[in-house]
């Protein structure tokens, strides 16, 4: 099963590829998939998802050009668009792969409107932040309490995964986030992503990463575009992916203890789990 994830994931990474070279837009592998063109040259053996980065002005460009322009099977979730903007996943678009599903129809996928049940492939955003580190803590507690407020909009919020401090401030955020509507929330967090935006930064964070992974900052200069190779084909990277990839993993080149290495997008035994062709 983990051959035909791999494939559908790099279909749509050679369909963003295309459009990219098209528009002239750079984008970035990131994340693990970053780890494994440096690592692997291609997936990582066990991962199971793609991660992309642009920075801010190529990320709304590919997200003004890519719904006319991706195949057919292939569609762009919108966040804010979802179920009428009034309800809350994460702050991250994704393409999704349709002849795909993760697991068996059940509640959760069903508030969401079955979109996430899906492979899908996440695009996150490169935003400057400000130079001094009380302003960055500042920037970066503005988003967090963002997403904390927007976590009351969720299928489920289960404050059992929390613990001490941390569990009794996602309850307090939660509790405030349900006095306002998700379409204001996600107004507040646009505004708040781009909040040190001048063209003039020399340090970038990843805006609409989850809460745990919002806080990594990165020089500009680290994120200029090179290419490496990936499952034979030449695909967008950070210039200084050691920077980028030490500032994220730490020791990225040794790989996790065997009996972490799982897929941990989706259930591979779950008898509605399945990926055909597009």
């Amino acid at each position: 099963m983990i051959e035909k994830i791999h494939r559908a994931n790099l279909e749509i990474l050679l369909e963003v590829d295309r459009i990219c070279r098209k528009h002239q837009i750079d984008y970035r592998l990131d994340a693990g998939t970053l780890i494994g063109a440096v690592r692997h040259q291609g997936f990582i053996p066990w991962d199971d998802d793609v991660d992309l980065a642009f920075l801010r002005k190529d990320y709304e460009k590919f997200l003004k050009v890519a719904p006319k322009e991706l195949k057919k099977g292939l569609h762009i979730w919108f966040p804010d668009r979802a179920c009428g903007g009034e309800v809350f996943y994460d702050f991250t678009p994704k393409i999704v792969y349709e002849n795909s599903r993760k697991c068996r129809t059940n509640a959760e996928t069903a508030f969401y409107g079955e979109e996430l049940n899906h492979l899908c492939v996440d695009l996150f955003v490169l935003d400057e932040i400000a130079e001094g580190k009380l302003a960055q803590k500042m920037q970066i507690l503005r988003m967090k309490i963002i997403y904390g407020m927007a976590m009351a909009h969720r299928y489920r919020l289960d404050l059992k995964k929390y613990q001490g401090i941390s569990r009794l401030q996602v309850a307090v955020l939660a509790a405030l986030g349900k006095c306002f509507s998700m379409k204001r929330i996600y107004r507040w967090e646009k505004a708040a992503a781009r909040a040190q935006e001048n063209g003039k930064r020399t340090q970038l964070y990843w805006s609409n990463y989850q809460p745990d992974f919002v806080h990594m900052t990165v020089p500009k200069q680290a994120q200029e575009r090179a290419e490496l190779e990936f499952e034979g084909h030449q695909m967008m990277v950070p210039k200084d992916w050691d920077t980028v990839l030490t500032v994220v993993y730490g020791d990225y080149m040794t790989p996790p203890p065997k009996e972490k290495q799982t897929a941990t997008h989706g259930d591979l035994s779950d008898s509605g789990f399945f990926v055909g062709k597009m």
